[in-house]
């Protein structure tokens, strides 16, 4: 008995959650068990997903729809996708100003001014050196303490928007195409999104733990939430809103993976001197698969 356009809607809510929680769980396993070098290599090889998602899907979505839409005159999608990443990076230098000022305030000034006097650049050469090379997960939680959160917007985003376009459509030929995209898209996705959230310490810190389960819980549920969007309004016609937040979610997707999640790794691979040959490998197959999932999207 073939499945229905109704019936591919809502398989797809079942597999895409159950999907989202492997890619999740797998970040976990990977975080607690594994040797650093393979916890850097599924790092970058999120990150090369997260690459090719906006260069090669989000932001060729985003410039189709503006074609269809008649706005030829501007490359729009480009402009929006880097003004996104300018922003982006601006909002992260200015929080991680006003963290800095707050963390000197709060010192005591006695103690400052004698690690100041006493512990000199020896004190400062033994920080960086742990920082570098033992605690991966104070580097990103303290120096890039945007990553995760923006990280989470920006996936949700996009899952409300794939979850729209899953729901919006009315052929069954197109649903098995976007449903066969869409999930390894999702698997990817939620292991970049787990590494990211492990990584800066809301798993390990059980404090903390709460937020993992929230930021993983609203990516699955805006998903959700975007096919039934779809599903309800599937005639909207909202193009113009749809290429302007796949224009910004493409720039995010760049924003984290080659502003936050690359150099992070690339400070943590210069510090325990991890082989390159397989963190390379995963980087680029990261990349090439999500890529190569343009044929079918």
């Amino acid at each position: 008995m073939a499945i229905t356009v109704d019936g591919w809607k809502g398989l797809s809510m079942g597999v895409f959650t159950a999907v989202s929680i492997l890619g999740a769980w797998l970040a976990v396993v990977m975080k607690e068990r594994a040797k650093q070098v393979y916890v850097t290599s599924g790092v970058l090889f999120s990150a090369g997903v997260l690459l090719a998602g906006g260069f090669v899907h989000l932001l060729f979505d985003s410039d189709e729809h503006f074609e269809e839409l008649g706005h030829t005159d501007f490359q729009w999608a480009f402009a929006i996708t880097g003004i996104t990443v300018v922003l982006l990076e601006c909002i992260e230098l200015a929080l991680e100003r006003v963290i800095d000022n707050k963390m000197s305030h709060s010192k005591p000034r006695g103690e400052e001014q004698h690690s100041n006097k006493d512990g000199g650049d020896d004190e400062e050469h033994d920080d960086f050196v742990d920082n570098e090379e033992h605690d991966h997960a104070h580097i990103i939680d303290a120096n890039k303490p945007l990553a995760s959160i923006l990280l989470t917007i920006a996936l949700s985003i996009h899952s409300i928007l794939e979850g729209i376009g899953i729901g919006a459509t009315d052929t069954v030929p197109a649903l098995q195409s976007e449903f066969v995209a869409v999930v390894f898209h999702k698997g990817f996705t939620a292991f970049a999104l787990g590494n990211q959230l492990v990584s800066s310490g809301y798993w390990t810190d059980k404090s903390k733990r709460k937020y993992f389960y929230i930021s993983i819980g609203t990516f699955i549920g805006v998903s959700l939430l975007g096919i039934g969007i779809g599903w309800a309004i599937s005639y909207a016609n909202s193009g113009l809103t749809a290429a302007i937040f796949v224009g910004i979610t493409s720039g995010s997707f760049i924003f984290v993976s080659a502003l936050e999640i690359i150099p992070g790794e690339a400070r943590v691979i210069k510090g325990e001197r991890l082989a390159i040959l397989p963190v390379v490998f995963c980087f680029i197959a990261g990349y090439m698969l999500m890529a190569m999932l343009a044929l079918w999207a």
